[in-house]
């Protein structure tokens, strides 16, 4: 995979998750813990991840 893919496809991912999450009836706590992991996903990505992957 290439770096443009993963740039989209790494926040869609979790643009899923969180939807998935409170479409299935989830409480405010569990889209919370999903939406802060994700995040913390995300920043990783961006911060470390990203700089090793082929443009």
């Amino acid at each position: 995979m290439n770096r443009k893919r993963l740039d989209i496809g790494v926040p869609l991912v979790f643009a899923v998750a969180i939807v998935l999450t409170s479409l299935f009836g989830a409480e405010g706590t569990t889209v919370g813990m999903v939406a802060l992991v994700g995040a913390i996903a995300i920043g990783f990505y961006f911060a470390m991840l990203r700089k090793n992957i082929e443009p």
